[in-house]
């Protein structure tokens, strides 16, 4: 492998290099071999021209086991070119043998599971449904941006449970939360159960079982706000970045759905907003109300981006890059030291929008919803995963307010 990782070579002993010359390097009738012509000469500016100089030639073919491009020295005759091309060739050989034994690479598996993965024909488990986009998003960056500029190149098979182990430990190590790299390994996971299944045996086995994730380092997000801590939140924030968090805090959306919420899917008139795709089928075409304190800041956003007829909601925001946070509790912090410069007290205890999520659904509890009315508007496909939200919201009002409500709605219905 050794023979074919340098990118220049120099030529046999009692040749001349050719003088390097500005030109740029042009397709010859041999494949694999460039030449450059020098400047001035005719053929460097048109092909049918006849050559009236002393060109240089350079042979450039792909590395067998890391695909990279790899090229020869500049060579005054063409034949020295085709030299090292067909010495290269032969050097390859005993690597293309020893990668065919070796089994495919971790990138060439990668790429046959993503590519069913996309098309909907690969799902979470054999037999059940695709995954959801924004796993997908997931598992896309985790793949280009971490895993295959780290494995691509490497067999598969021969990548052992220990590397993948001292992975994981590297990057806890660089700070990585604990979520991420389990993101990371879970695309691993799923690309190694595919590969290993005994129709397929692409593998021998899934490398990464037993593969230990570090400790639990994040806190839980089951914390909901109170309607004056959401107000106090929002109002630090930069106008876009307050969209984000005031759809979460009085829409109770998701990051997907805010992401694809759209102008038009929304009637300020009503306060009723509506869910085109949503990450289930429970969630999608759903329509939900929106809190009054959600208008005036959607409409700041709709005159900021020119009052377009349709668009996205959040403009140029992204809400699944990771930047929004850390703007957020930069906004916070630097609010809390300048109330403090002024001796105002202000506490601001920073929030994710997924705990904003949990506020809307505290909103709705303390105004009366039914748990089957949250299920429906925050997009649940179950009362069991709508119930795990019961915990952090507040308990019910005392008799009296129970009352009232009650006699509300007997007064309501002998009236109509």
């Amino acid at each position: 492998m050794a023979d074919l990782q340098h990118n220049n070579e120099d030529p046999p002993a009692g040749t001349r290099r050719a003088r390097p010359s500005p030109m740029i390097w042009q397709r010859t009738r041999h494949p694999g071999v460039y030449v450059r012509h020098r400047k001035g000469c005719p053929r460097a500016v048109s092909a049918d021209a006849r050559c009236r100089c002393e060109p240089a030639y350079r042979a450039s073919r792909r590395h067998p086991v890391s695909g990279r491009v790899i090229s020869s020295g500049s060579y005054p005759d063409v034949n020295e070119a085709l030299s090292w091309l067909a010495g290269a060739g032969e050097r390859a050989e005993p690597l293309l043998r020893e990668r065919a034994a070796a089994g495919p690479t971790f990138g060439a598996l990668a790429e046959q599971w993503w590519e069913g993965v996309e098309h909907g024909r690969i799902g979470k488990r054999r037999g059940q449904r695709a995954y959801a986009e924004t796993t997908l998003k997931g598992y896309d960056r985790s793949l280009r941006h971490v895993l295959l500029p780290e494995f691509g190149a490497r067999p598969a098979g021969e990548v052992s449970p220990r590397e993948w182990q001292l992975f994981v430990d590297r990057l806890a190590r660089e700070g990585l939360s604990r979520s991420r790299i389990a993101n990371h390994l879970a695309v691993v996971r799923a690309i190694y159960a595919w590969a290993c299944r005994p129709t397929r045996r692409l593998v021998a086995e899934n490398r990464t079982i037993g593969v230990e994730l570090p400790p639990v380092d994040e806190v839980a997000r089951d914390r909901a706000a109170t309607a004056e801590e959401a107000e106090a939140l929002l109002e630090p924030l930069s106008p876009k970045d307050r969209v984000p968090f005031a759809l979460a805090f009085y829409a109770g959306l998701r990051r997907s759905e805010m992401d694809r919420l759209q102008w038009d899917d929304i009637d300020l008139e009503r306060l009723w907003l509506v869910v085109r795709r949503s990450k289930s089928a429970a969630g999608t075409g759903r329509r939900l109300p929106i809190a009054a304190p959600l208008k005036p800041i959607l409409m700041r956003a709709f005159m900021l981006q020119g009052r377009p007829e349709r668009g996205r909601v959040l403009g140029r925001v992204s809400v699944t890059s990771g930047r929004l946070t850390p703007r957020a509790i930069k906004a916070w912090s630097t609010a809390v030291v300048a109330a403090k410069q002024r001796d105002e007290e202000l506490a601001l205890d920073p929030i994710g929008l997924h705990e904003c999520r949990h506020t809307y659904a505290s909103f709705l509890m303390a105004a009366g919803y039914t748990l089957r009315e949250l299920m429906e508007y925050m997009g649940h496909s179950s009362l069991q995963a709508t119930e795990r939200y019961v915990k952090l919201l507040p308990p019910p009002a005392g008799p009296d307010g129970a009352a009232d409500r009650l006699n509300a709605y007997l007064a309501a219905r002998a009236t109509s």
